[in-house]
C-alpha cells in the first residue's frame, strides 16, 4: 500500500459512511454514497445526537448507497471523528429503505 494508503482509505470509509467533516471520496464515492450525505447525514450520526430521524436531506443523499457493502467498513468509523456506526447503519430504516443487519 501506497505511502498514507490507509490514512486516505479510512478517511474515504468515513465519508462514505456519511458523516465526517473531510475531503469527500468522489461524486459517487465508496458504496455509492454521494458525496452530499458528508453535511447532510453528519448531524444525525454524531455521537449523542438526539435527532430522531434523519433529515430529508440525509435520506436523498443515500438513496442509491449499497449499506450492506457499508457493513465492511463500519468497524472503522467507532474511533473516527466522534461517528456513531450503529446511528449511520439506522439511516436507510428511518429514511424508509430496506433496513441494513451487519453481520
Amino acid at each position: 500500500m501506497a505511502p498514507g494508503g490507509r490514512k486516505a482509505t479510512v478517511s474515504a470509509v468515513a465519508l462514505v459512511a456519511l458523516l465526517v467533516v473531510a475531503a469527500a471520496a468522489g461524486a459517487a464515492g465508496l458504496c455509492g454514497i454521494d458525496q452530499s450525505a458528508l453535511t447532510a447525514c453528519q448531524s444525525y450520526c454524531t455521537v449523542g445526537s438526539r435527532e430522531a430521524r434523519p433529515k430529508q436531506a440525509c435520506c436523498d443523499a443515500v438513496a442509491g448507497a449499497d449499506f450492506a457493502c457499508l457493513c465492511n467498513y463500519k468497524y472503522l468509523l467507532k474511533s473516527y471523528n466522534n461517528i456513531d456506526p450503529n446511528r449511520a447503519m439506522q439511516i436507510p430504516g428511518n429514511c424508509g429503505m430496506r433496513p441494513v443487519s451487519c453481520k
